[in-house]
């Protein structure tokens, strides 16, 4: 049985797709609005739930190319669970 739908700041997410949201973060001091991009990838049927982020500190960038090699992996039509990147 498919699991039900994920939100994610706001916007449902159907078992078995993927999505990219833009998440709202507070507003710089000249009140510019900032949003930080996220992937969600919810599949088909339950399973454990995992965020993985990179470049907190700007100059640890090796972990975005993981990432986006990590979202291109063809396994992930597979997965059992859902992948917040």
């Amino acid at each position: 049985m498919p699991q039900a739908p994920i939100r994610c700041g706001g916007i449902d997410v159907a078992a078995g797709r993927r999505q990219l949201i833009d998440l709202p973060i507070p507003r710089l001091y000249t009140h510019t609005a900032l949003t930080i991009p996220v992937r969600v990838i919810h599949g088909r049927h339950g399973g454990p739930r995992l965020f993985v982020c990179a470049a907190i500190h700007g100059d640890e960038i090796n972990g975005v190319e993981i990432i986006r090699r990590v979202l291109d992996a063809p396994e992930l039509m597979r997965l059992k669970g859902t992948l917040l990147a």
